[in-house]
């Protein structure tokens, strides 16, 4: 078709005119690739210009050699030229190579002497029974829980409430701050049970009373720890030893005290009706008590005369202030409506009721900080602050401008038991796995004559405690179950379907499993333990791990027990035995105040103990920055005319893998090796064990992004090499999508420092937000603000919650 367009082309004297090279359609193609094609086709060899081979400008194919051409005959296999071989898909690497040097520790020139128990019960003369304690209480104590001495917290806070000074001291609320493993929940139970036993000597007081002390604990396993206790205290003989029921003037005890408790782990119609039996005594976590405040008209508290915060400073890192305060507004006016009720004639009670006395409130926490004494000030009236000290008596609060305000205290130092070992051992990213069952074994080994010892290990996140809780439940050295699982593998199409069913009852039994056990950890048995978790199988795990061994029980308890857990079980657990505890992953939240909590979980009332912290090489700062905020104040600095040496001695990490191994020379090397493969494999077993562990190095890697901007000199993502790191989840490349179940979030690379994408989906973003604020949720930490549902805090499973995933993203970058 003429499209009237006229060209202009010069002639070249040597080659002759120049060619046109059109496309099917008619259309000229530029002359910048005319020329790049007749620049190709001059460059070739044997080419003359003008000549036929233009017309045909592509070479033709080379034949592949082990295919004959017509006519000839096939050239054998040894004729054949080799064909070069394709790289590897997939490279194992050495656990011991292109590691960064890590530089040996010094051992200390002087020997350090043992300390003395800084949580021990006292020596001195003091006895339960010179602090003014009833009788009753003191021989419980004394012949059931061998209790013998108080604590020194006990000692300063229990003569406050046994032997006020005055009637105003008597109405004073109290600030209780002592040490972790110190005796805080004897400080406080005691008194209420000592307040309400003399009720007990009126005929007409019963359970429908209602309920007269309430205490509030931060998460359920520190509510059901307390309320073994109460429970132990509420079990005391009524009557001394050697007394007749019916001597004359003996004092006549009803035994209506009972305690209960509220922490989401039953239906609310069970709850409800045993509220409305009157529970005297009730322990509950914040949000269950608030609903039940709300919901249940039948829950009689209008004469509540206790209330305890415990752990206070942990109420406030999970974001329960705003629970709080309605909490106590919801006590206020269930007593207003009471005494109302009183005064018009409408109760049909018998016996009368002091009302002029007022509620009192004791809040408890290890740390007075910023939140904390906020919470003081809106919960306290006049707060009179008790610290664990030598001296017998407590020591007031500086006088305050205003009843309401809390009591202003200069800043405290929080420092671990003295007796406490504590030690650290830095080790390379991809030797992680490896070096944390080296240290269990070595620690497992040492107590070997000892009965029921037990080991905490803190890991950072909900799926990291899944995955290395079914990786050394499940995978063997022997290979047996890898025999077992490729057998399953060979089942005919007939028995798809009974395998299919039999996955999933094994899914549910696994789901349902409490305990495991592991080869390379002889005789001890692994629990878990993390927020996520069903409220039975929780509190299934904390009663089996605590469990002690007795030739009476009719079940065994494990020789020794490993309970692998997040920072839920760091506040207030009192866990006997607990010889060691590991810090595999180091605190994202807290700093060093979280380091403290977690390795106060043993070394407890005057026991020794053991705490090792697992260092990475770009964390080395973390061991000085730690011990300069346990020395002094929060700014490191040194108090003036105190001696404090804290220190967290240096372990190599050849050491912990020969002792934990064992072998002459460099052997611990070649089953560290065999170890680290077998957990590799357990990984390629199955497509179910490879997603677990993919989600488990994903939420790792989130839970790292969430560091305070003040450690990310210590804590950063672009510091941990992602390759090596993914070796220490047994994986043998690093995932190059993270992934949150569908949702595509970031997508990483092999190479140290890498980058996330730049960009998100928008609905992927949501529907992860979605789910995190379900969680939290569910847990009671949102609140109100401009009417829509907030985070008001982190949650307890150290993963960030409330957060926009875009937000962790860009903390890769900061």
């Amino acid at each position: 078709m003429d499209d009237g367009l006229v060209l202009n082309i010069a002639e070249d004297a040597s080659t002759g005119p120049t060619k046109l090279i059109s496309k099917k359609s008619g259309r000229w193609t530029d002359r910048l690739k005319a020329k790049r094609v007749q620049k190709r086709r001059s460059d070739q060899p044997d080419h003359h210009p003008g000549s036929d081979d233009d017309e045909h400008p592509r070479p033709a194919k080379r034949m592949r050699p082990d295919i004959p051409l017509p006519g000839t005959k096939a050239a054998s296999a040894a004729d054949r030229p080799a064909l070069p071989t394709k790289p590897p898909t997939q490279i194992i690497s050495s656990l011991f190579s292109y590691n960064p040097k890590v530089e040996a520790p010094i051992p200390s020139a002087v020997q350090k002497a043992p300390s003395k128990p800084s949580n021990a019960p006292l020596t001195g003369p003091a006895t339960f029974a010179d602090l003014g304690l009833h009788p009753l209480l003191v021989a419980h104590l004394q012949s059931k829980m061998s209790i013998t001495k108080p604590t020194s917290i006990q000692r300063a806070a229990l003569p406050i409430f046994t032997n006020p000074s005055s009637e105003d001291m008597n109405a004073r609320d109290v600030f209780i701050q002592s040490q972790t493993g110190s005796g805080k929940t004897m400080s406080f139970l005691l008194p209420i049970i000592q307040d309400l036993l003399p009720l007990s000597t009126h005929s007409y007081i019963d359970r429908s009373i209602g309920t007269l002390a309430i205490i509030i604990a931060p998460t359920r396993e520190l509510a059901k720890q307390i309320s073994d206790v109460l429970e132990a205290l509420l079990t005391l003989k009524l009557r001394p030893d050697g007394e007749q029921e019916d001597a004359e003037g003996s004092t006549r005890y009803t035994r209506w005290l009972v305690s209960g408790l509220l922490s989401g782990g039953a239906t609310r119609a069970h709850e409800k009706a045993r509220l409305r039996k009157g529970v005297p005594i009730l322990v509950s976590t914040p949000g269950r008590l608030l609903d039940h405040l709300q919901n249940t008209s039948s829950f009689n508290v209008g004469k509540c005369r206790w209330l305890v915060l415990d752990e206070a400073d942990r109420l406030m890192e999970l974001g329960f202030e705003d629970t709080i305060k309605g909490i106590i507004q919801g006590l206020d006016g269930r007593r207003k409506l009471a005494f109302q009720a009183v005064q018009d004639g409408k109760t049909f009670e018998v016996g009368g009721w002091d009302w002029d006395r007022q509620r009192r409130t004791i809040l408890c926490s290890a740390t007075i900080r910023e939140d904390v004494q906020k919470l003081a000030g809106t919960t306290l009236i006049r707060p009179l602050v008790i610290k664990g000290l030598d001296k017998e008596k407590a020591e007031d609060s500086p006088a305050s401008k205003h009843d309401n305000e809390p009591a202003t205290t200069s800043t405290e130092k929080f420092t671990p038991p003295s007796q406490l070992s504590q030690k650290h051992v830095i080790v390379p990213l991809k030797m992680r796995l490896v070096a944390l069952v080296a240290l269990l074994r070595s620690l497992l080994a040492q107590t070997q004559g000892q009965k029921g010892s037990k080991i905490i290990v803190f890991l950072s996140c909900t799926d990291s405690v899944d995955f290395h809780w079914r990786l050394l439940g499940d995978s063997s050295m022997d290979g047996e179950k890898a025999e077992r699982a490729e057998s399953t593998e060979d089942k005919s199409d007939d028995e798809d379907d009974n395998a299919d069913e039999s996955a999933e009852e094994e899914k549910v039994q696994e789901e349902n499993k409490i305990a495991a056990q592991s080869s390379l950890l002889p005789g001890a048995s692994i629990f878990r333990l993390h927020g996520s978790l069903p409220t039975p199988i929780r509190l299934a795990s904390l009663r089996g791990f605590s469990a002690i061994p007795s030739s009476k029980s009719k079940k065994p308890a494990p020789a020794s027990s490993i309970l692998l857990c997040t920072s839920v079980a760091s506040r207030g657990l009192d866990l006997p035995l607990v010889r060691a505890v590991i810090q595999y992953d180091l605190p994202t939240e807290g700093g060093a105040t979280e380091y403290v909590h977690r390795v106060g979980r043993t070394a407890r009332a005057g026991k020794g103990g053991e705490a090792w912290s697992i260092v990475a090489p770009s964390e080395s700062q973390w061991v000085k920055w730690v011990e300069g905020k346990m020395r002094g104040n929060m700014t490191g600095e040194k108090s003036e005319g105190e001696k404090v040496n804290i220190t967290l001695e240096g372990a190599s990490i050849e050491n912990v893998l020969a002792k934990g191994f064992g072998g002459k020379g460099l052997e611990y090397e070649e089953r560290a090796t065999e170890v680290q493969l077998s957990f590799e494999r357990w990984v390629l077993r199955r497509k179910e064990n490879a997603e677990l562990a993919r989600r488990a190095f994903t939420s790792h890697m989130r839970a790292y992004a969430t560091h305070p901007s003040n450690e990310k000199h210590i804590f950063h993502v672009r510091h941990l090499h992602i390759g090596h790191l993914a070796k220490a989840f047994a994986l043998r490349e690093a995932p190059k999508t993270i992934t949150d179940g569908k949702n595509k979030v970031t997508s990483t690379s092999k190479g140290r420092g890498s980058r996330p994408a730049k960009s998100t989906k928008q609905h992927d973003v949501g529907d992860a937000e979605q789910r995190m604020q379900d969680i939290v949720r569910a847990q009671g930490r949102l609140s109100k603000k401009g009417g829509k549902m907030i985070s008001s805090g982190t949650d307890e499973f150290q993963i960030a919650s409330g957060i926009a995933l875009d937000s962790l993203v860009h903390g890769y970058r900061l």
